[in-house]
């Protein structure tokens, strides 16, 4: 008897249902209500085409990491990429208005500098971890857990000067080979990395928000959707919403990155969450937040085979604790990867043959220099 999987597909913070998929990045799936295993001796058009209709038809799993296994082994398909696959939801599709050229940003004064933060955040310093501090550059790093016993890494970084954050592509090239975020890392100079953009398995391309900057120049899209994070030349970073690409541009944008995460906080304020369940599964994450220009958190969450995750809402309590005027997502699951001063901060990867773990390449990075 063979088994149809049908997985749902987290595009632009939407679900597309029961439709057989490449999955994106983020490896988005969950084990109750996301992935449903059902008999079935009729073989689909579409099962067919992929070739799912065949692959492990014996097989029975038992727990989510043996369906991620499987569904690993089947996002990888010559020949076809995301657009070949589904047909986008109406919130993809380009909208019947035309794009907003207006984009207001508010302006917030940056962080004093590495110094300053010393003095400020001397207790925290004495307790972290992982800590390091110059007249450039202020760092704590420290495991922290959830009460409902998630596992993550809260990387506190005050910068001098805005020159200090920046994104990189994988080997420097858009849309080009993926690379390890250690590799990137040796490669950039890098004194704090992580992962950056969701992104296409087929093409290796950044996937989410639908507009891509690099050094104010564009390298892909016709307008932003508003799931772009974008960094600003004095380091503000923000979300634009409907706009123009000159609206974007005018900003001084340096690089941006796409997500298909929902808005956590803006202008210091909690944004309103989509209400689905992904939101409040517990899953490995990523995401960056801003107190304000030259001062970020970054939070590296769960561990190898989908373990202690958190959930978006508590993403966003944790960020708002701290005292966020901004705060994002970036890609997730098994592309969660944090490195500091040239060595792997958190667990995390993809399963192999032997039940081990590889760190996985990836299509961009958000980096701090010194």
């Amino acid at each position: 008897m063979r088994k149809t999987i049908k997985i749902l597909l987290v595009s632009a913070g939407l679900f597309i249902a029961a439709t057989p998929v490449i999955s994106i990045a983020d490896d988005e799936i969950m084990d109750e209500g996301i992935v449903g295993i059902e008999e079935d001796s009729d073989v689909s058009e579409e099962e067919s085409a992929l070739g799912l209709s065949d692959k492990n038809s014996d097989e029975t799993y038992d727990d989510l990491s043996g369906l991620i296994e499987v569904i690993s082994e089947t996002q990888v398909h010559e020949g076809l990429t995301m657009e070949d696959i589904i047909e986008p939801s109406p919130q993809m599709q380009v909208p019947a208005e035309a794009p907003s050229s207006i984009l207001n940003i508010t302006t917030i004064a940056p962080s004093p500098g590495p110094e300053w933060a010393a003095e400020k955040y001397a207790e925290e310093y004495e307790n972290a971890e992982l800590k390091y501090r110059s007249d450039t550059l202020f760092y704590t790093c420290a495991r922290k857990e959830t009460e409902n016993g998630g596992i993550y890494f809260l990387t506190h970084i005050v910068i001098k000067n805005a020159n200090q954050i920046n994104g990189s592509d994988s080997f420097g090239d858009f849309g080009g080979a993926r690379e390890t975020p250690l590799d990137a890392a040796k490669r950039c100079g890098a004194k704090i990395l992580t992962n950056g953009s969701y992104f296409d398995y087929g093409t290796g391309y950044a996937y989410g928000g639908s507009l891509l900057i690099r050094n104010n120049k564009v390298v892909h899209g016709e307008y932003a959707d508003s799931y772009e994070i974008c960094l600003r030349k004095d380091g503000t970073l923000f979300s634009p919403r409907y706009n123009t690409v000159d609206a974007v541009l005018n900003q001084n944008v340096v690089f941006s990155w796409g997500t298909c995460e929902d808005l956590l906080i803006k202008d210091f304020e909690k944004c309103t969450l989509t209400d689905y369940d992904w939101n409040g599964h517990t899953y490995p994450r990523c995401a960056i937040g801003m107190v304000r220009p030259l001062e970020y958190y970054i939070i590296t969450a769960g561990e190898a085979g989908y373990q202690h995750g958190i959930t978006i809402y508590e993403e966003q309590e944790i960020f708002s604790d701290l005292g966020c005027a901004y705060a994002r997502g970036l890609d997730g699951g098994g592309s969660s990867a944090l490195v500091i001063d040239g060595k792997y901060v958190n667990e995390n990867g993809d399963r192999t043959g032997d039940g081990s773990f590889e760190r996985r390449a990836v299509a961009d990075f958000l980096i701090i220099t010194e």
